[in-house]
C-alpha cells in the first residue's frame, strides 16, 4: 500500500469518526432543551437517540480500519443516505448546526472514499481494455 494511499485511510477514518461524532451532537443540538427535562433524563434521550441514528454507520467501522474496495464502496452508498438525512435536518426547525455538520463530514468521508478508490477504479479499466485486445 502506498504513502498517499495510507494517507487517504487515516482521513478516511477521522472524517467518519468525526461524522459519528456530528450525528450524535446533531440529535442533541436539534432535541428538546435542556431545561424541558431532568438533565440526567436529557442525557440519557440524546445518547438514545444519537446511538440509534449512528446504529447503520457502526457496522463500517470494521471497513474503515481495514478498507477493502467492495466495503468502501457500499460504505460510499451508505453515506448517501446519510447525506439525505442530513440535508432535511439541516432544514428543521433547531437542526441548521447539526445538520450541516453531518453534511460537512459526510462530503469529506465521501470524497476521501472516492480517492481511495480511484485507482482501483483505473486499473480495472486498464486489465479490461488489455482484454478486449
Amino acid at each position: 500500500m502506498s504513502n498517499a494511499q495510507l494517507n487517504l485511510n487515516k482521513q478516511i477514518r477521522l472524517h467518519f469518526f468525526l461524522l459519528m461524532a456530528a450525528a450524535i451532537a446533531g440529535t442533541f443540538l436539534s432535541g428538546p432543551s435542556i431545561n424541558s427535562m431532568p438533565t440526567l433524563q436529557w442525557v440519557v434521550s440524546g445518547l438514545l437517540f444519537g446511538f440509534m441514528a449512528v446504529l447503520p454507520l457502526l457496522f463500517f467501522i470494521p471497513t474503515v480500519l481495514k478498507p477493502t474496495v467492495r466495503s468502501l464502496s457500499w460504505m460510499g452508498f451508505m453515506l448517501l443516505a446519510y447525506l439525505v438525512w442530513g440535508i432535511v435536518k439541516t432544514f428543521t426547525p433547531g437542526g441548521l448546526i447539526g445538520g450541516l455538520l453531518i453534511c460537512t463530514f459526510n462530503i469529506t468521508t465521501f470524497f476521501y472514499i472516492i480517492l481511495w478508490l480511484r485507482p482501483f477504479k483505473k486499473q480495472a479499466k486498464a486489465r479490461k481494455k488489455a482484454e478486449n485486445r
